[in-house]
């Protein structure tokens, strides 16, 4: 509280950046589905922007700034940022700094091409004004329920929503109803500006994608591997479209041993059935791959399983808003 009114005040100053900025952020500790809000800014703006997504890069082996390249793994980079990286190659650029008010001017003299910045994980960071701030609101876990840790989950006070540009629901029900979404909005409203803009997605679950092994087709019954903060939407989603034999559950951007994954192994082998598919989040296989760790994983049917979000109402209207705040910043 006295950091963030020492920033209000202007005693700790906050700089506003040439390029347009948006940063993606929660109040919420935990899983709130950043990643796949970003991926969804990348393929709705890199036709038309050079774009750099800026994340601390979170549990990586190394320090300082990083521009992603062709021999970084998620040791080096982070496990959202590589995946960011391994999904859309040389479309977009990928850079890791604990000081993202550091790291901008090295992107820009490093990429000057760069036109748009993503700030990823970013509500926090006061030290930059982004051109637009989207706040994060996980369906299931409003935070206009919650409390300030250690009593509930939230970083930082309710009040704080007053910074959000734009809030975006995350993890809805596909069958939300208009009066839930009346309701919910009601409740978000009282803690942002007024006329904020409130928007809700629901998660889609692709199509599961083979990792090392091609030849493998995914099959109706699943041993689950999950490393996340918030594994249980795709628990019940694999129960209600698949048989689940087992699901292996480690902390949140566990980095996983050999011995770990030996173990998810030999309980695949135990089954005595080649009808099994082994099944991760996007974000946990990006620990595996490139490592040696894939040589464990190589004969086997190892799927991960792509997660993307699709708007209940209002995804035209979320788009003009976006290009708003950048022809703003632009001009």
């Amino acid at each position: 509280m006295l950091r963030n009114w020492l920033y209000d005040i202007r005693f700790f100053k906050s700089f506003d950046i040439s390029i347009p900025t948006i940063s993606v952020g929660n109040l919420t500790v935990g899983g709130t589905g950043k990643t796949p809000v970003i991926e969804y800014l990348i393929r709705l703006l890199k036709d038309h922007h050079k774009i750099i997504t800026l994340s601390r890069g979170y549990k990586r082996k190394t320090n300082g700034f990083l521009i992603a390249g062709e021999d970084d793994n998620a040791k080096t980079i982070g496990d959202e940022p590589f995946q960011y990286y391994n999904k859309f190659k040389n479309e977009i650029g990928v850079v890791v700094c604990e000081d993202r008010l550091y790291a901008i001017p090295q992107i820009l003299s490093s990429l000057p091409e760069t036109r748009l910045i993503l700030l990823d994980d970013a509500f926090q960071h006061r030290k930059i004004i982004p051109s637009c701030n989207i706040l994060l609101n996980d369906y299931s876990r409003p935070f206009y329920n919650d409390f300030l840790l250690p009593a509930g989950n939230l970083r930082e006070s309710r009040k704080n929503a007053r910074r959000a540009d734009v809030v975006i629901v995350t993890k809805c029900p596909e069958d939300i109803s208009n009066k839930e979404i009346e309701n919910i909005h009601k409740s978000i409203s009282k803690y942002t500006r007024k006329s904020v803009p409130i928007f809700f997605t629901s998660t889609k679950y692709d199509s599961q994608v083979p990792v090392l092994n091609k030849k493998y087709q995914f099959t109706e019954k699943v041993i689950l591997v999950t490393a996340i903060a918030e594994p249980e939407p795709l628990v019940n989603y694999i129960r209600r479209n698949f048989y689940l034999i087992k699901h292996f559950n480690f902390n949140d951007h566990h980095y996983f041993s050999s011995r770990e994954l030996k173990r998810i192994i030999s309980f695949y082998k135990t089954q005595n059935d080649l009808d099994i598919s082994i099944l991760f989040t996007e974000k946990d296989i990006m620990r595996i791959i490139g490592t040696e760790l894939e040589d464990i994983l190589m004969e086997y049917p190892v799927f991960f399983q792509p997660i993307t979000y699709k708007f209940a109402q209002g995804e035209s209207e979320f788009e003009e808003f976006i290009q708003k705040v950048l022809d703003k910043t632009e001009d």
